[in-house]
């Protein structure tokens, strides 16, 4: 299974490339984009189910911009979802070319980009938290009371907590008289 699927890598990564000309970009250049790559391959593999940030392949090409990330349980991320990867470096420069064509052409510039979109177009959020805003208890003072004491909205709310309201206009004010003595 692992050989049909470095074939398969080889094979998509061959068709990637040969609708880019690596040489178009220079060579220190086509470094940084493999060591972000390379370093980005660990990361990618963290987001696999079953997979640690230690990959069984890891390599990059300068020369070719052939790169191959297999991850510790055999499955290759989709590295054209994501930046910081060879797919979406050779994406954006390939945009960055088109644009360059288009002689100042802004429809044809805005094209470019628009129907060859780079990253994740929709990307899965694996990491997300959420916190619930907590209920206040009944021995909690409410925030606004109406002139009355009791709690709700209306037109008549005064607002009771305004110490830091005051306490920052004393500290501005105190730096403003401080600037004025100074002049």
């Amino acid at each position: 299974m692992l050989s049909k699927t470095m074939f398969i890598l080889a094979s998509a990564a061959t068709l990637v490339n040969s609708q880019f000309d690596p040489t178009s970009v220079p060579y220190a250049t086509r470094q940084a984009w493999c060591n972000s790559q390379t370093s980005a391959c660990p990361i990618l593999c963290l987001q696999l189910p079953g997979a640690s940030g230690t990959p069984t392949s890891n390599t990059c090409s300068a020369d070719t911009l052939l790169y191959d990330c297999i991850c510790s349980n055999n499955v290759i991320p989709n590295a054209s979802e994501y930046s910081q990867t060879i797919p979406y470096y050779t994406c954006t420069e390939t945009n960055n070319q088109c644009v360059q064509k288009c002689n100042g052409d802004s429809t044809c510039q805005n094209d470019c980009r628009v129907k060859n979109p780079c990253g994740a177009q929709d990307p899965k959020r694996v990491n997300i938290t959420t916190t619930a805003k907590p209920t206040p208890t009944a021995s909690e003072t409410p925030v606004n009371t109406l002139v009355n004491g009791a709690t709700g909205a209306g037109p008549r709310m005064a607002s009771v907590n305004m110490s830091h309201v005051y306490g920052l206009c004393v500290l501005v004010g105190g730096f403003v008289a401080g600037f004025a003595t100074l002049l």
